[in-house]
């Protein structure tokens, strides 16, 4: 029951945000010789849209949501999303390990790759890919990837590859972090003089207390994830969510449309984030007596 007024209660500060927002510009007028404060004109705003909102039974806010590719490209967006997050979360959680493992020369060296590959931008990587496959066609007529949604066929392996590789260096970077700094800390100390083994004690100890900070740093890599997917969705021309929601932003869309298709981008993540909440809460707190 707490956890469902939790989410309940975020719902609705995220649609009293949606308002405030959307209306940000008309709060403030440029007057003669100064800035003014319309503080009227953004309240009238602000209640009309409200009202479009508690009207959404209004036919025509339903037939401009059928002249967009609504179900096909949510399904395609998230599809992208979800699996983007679990390439990172396995990845990185699985390359820390490695690392945190490795002798002192070759930890240190490859903590230099990963700080490396974590200042290179992703539209390089994507311009990379593009010219990889794009040469490899050239040279032996092998076409094994597809880079662009055409003739309503969308890829996958390329989007997620691009779309995961800043956000696996970010968490990479974070785990390393957190690791080093829980190394030290006196519960490991004691684990170790009891002769528990370095991987046992990383991998039951130290990365259930680190649990809650991982499920902390995924909110940022989500919402890192979903800007690239907007950015892979456009260079690939694929006909994602993204296109779609710029469709209600740039073409006839409303403020009830609009509410629906953030909704839509918002909501999943809210209750992601939930799960995963409830779970880090049972985990908390009993690894140290634990040992």
């Amino acid at each position: 029951m707490k956890l469902f007024l939790r989410f309940l209660i975020r719902i609705v500060l995220i649609l009293v945000s949606f308002l405030f927002v959307f209306n940000l510009p008309s709060l403030l007028g440029i007057g003669k010789d100064r800035v003014q404060i319309n503080v009227h004109t953004f309240w009238s705003y602000v209640s009309s849209d409200f009202h479009s909102l508690i009207t959404i039974n209004n036919p025509k806010y339903w037939d401009f949501l059928q002249t967009v590719d609504l179900a096909e490209s949510y399904q395609y967006t998230m599809t992208i999303l979800l699996l983007s997050l679990l390439l990172v979360t396995i990845l990185s959680v699985g390359i820390t390990f490695v690392v945190i493992l490795s002798p002192p020369k070759l930890r240190n060296l490859l903590k230099t790759i990963i700080n490396f590959f974590e200042g290179v931008p992703d539209l390089l990587i994507i311009f990379l890919l593009m010219f990889f496959v794009v040469t490899i066609y050239k040279t032996t007529g092998l076409k094994f990837l597809q880079l662009y949604g055409v003739f309503g066929k969308k890829p996958y392996f390329v989007p997620i590859i691009t779309v995961s590789f800043l956000p696996l260096f970010l968490m990479l970077q974070f785990l390393l972090k957190v690791i080093t700094y829980e190394q030290l800390q006196p519960y490991v100390e004691y684990a170790k003089a009891k002769g528990i083994g370095q991987a046992r004690v990383l991998l039951v100890h130290i990365f259930r207390n680190i649990f809650p900070l991982v499920i902390f740093q995924l909110r940022t890599i989500v919402w890192v994830l979903l800007s690239n997917i907007y950015l892979v969705e456009f260079i690939f021309n694929i006909n994602g969510f993204n296109q779609q929601l710029l469709k209600v932003v740039s073409f006839g869309g409303n403020i009830t449309t609009l509410v629906i298709f953030l909704f839509m981008l918002t909501i999943p993540l809210l209750m992601i984030e939930s799960i995963v909440w409830f779970f880090s809460k049972k985990i908390k707190g009993k690894v140290e007596a634990s040992i």
